[in-house]
């Protein structure tokens, strides 16, 4: 994938992103990053690594590595295979105790 086609993908999912969870939680895009701000003052953080080719997840002390995976045409996990809606609609659901369902 060249670097307009991941600049447009990676813009894409996380304007997704920011839009399904500003009714669940604080939710501020700038500059390709997503954060996400708990009542709590838990911050989760969700960015695009244009060198990588890859969106980045940061959440209770911990990271994923998102890449795209053109079969299923997703962000996928690079370790654990997980999509990033549905990994990132875990762990906010997890955190706010009610569920939270992502879709792309």
């Amino acid at each position: 994938m060249d670097e307009r086609e991941f600049e447009q993908r990676a813009s894409s999912a996380l304007h997704k992103l920011e839009s399904a969870l500003q009714d669940e939680v604080e939710a501020d895009l700038a500059d390709g990053v997503l954060t996400l701000e708990f009542d709590d003052g838990a911050r989760f953080v969700v960015n695009s690594h244009a060198a990588a080719q890859q969106i980045w997840l940061s959440a209770n002390m911990a990271a994923w590595h998102f890449g795209w995976h053109e079969a299923t045409q997703s962000w996928r996990d690079t370790r654990s295979g997980a999509e990033l809606f549905t990994e990132l609609g875990r762990l906010v659901a997890e955190k706010l105790s009610h569920p939270v369902i992502l879709r792309d």
